[in-house]
């Protein structure tokens, strides 16, 4: 049984909403890890470690 126009777009509607969900997760852990790493490069290069 073929699919109508409005399921079509309904199914559309939520990939596309569980792919922005993904996305968005996935750039918050990136951030997270971007974050905690700068946090141990500055201790690293400040706590004397680097000489």
């Amino acid at each position: 049984m073929p699919l109508t126009s409005w399921q079509h777009e309904h199914i559309e509607s939520v990939q596309s909403a569980l792919f922005d969900r993904l996305a968005a997760g996935r750039l918050t852990q990136w951030q997270q890890h971007y974050q905690a790493e700068t946090v141990d490069l500055r201790y690293f290069f400040h706590s004397g470690w680097s000489s």
